[in-house]
């Protein structure tokens, strides 16, 4: 993409790099959490963390609503995430 100047900027999907990067990090920290923890509370706790880096990253960009610092938004949103998918893995059993 370029601008006036002829300057080249990086693509509006450059600001969504952390999604990838959670995306390929969260399973494999699930499956060394594995070692340890139950597969619900590896899957559930490598969620939150994942989320959580991911929403610190994108909330610099994108401010959260009413306020909200963006740590705190961060941690709202891992946790929700991380507590649905312990519970989905809770109760659909995938290995």
């Amino acid at each position: 993409m370029t601008v006036e100047l002829g300057v080249s900027r990086k693509g509006s999907w450059w600001i969504f790099w952390p999604a990838f990067v959670a995306g390929l990090v969260g399973p494999l920290l699930a499956g060394l959490l594995m070692r340890w923890l139950a597969f619900h509370f590896a899957s559930g706790i490598a969620a939150f963390l994942t989320l959580f880096f991911f929403g610190l990253i994108v909330g610099r960009r994108y401010s959260p609503r009413y306020g909200i610092p963006v740590w705190l938004a961060a941690v709202f949103a891992g946790l929700a995430t991380g507590l649905c998918v312990g519970l989905l893995t809770y109760y659909i059993p995938w290995k």
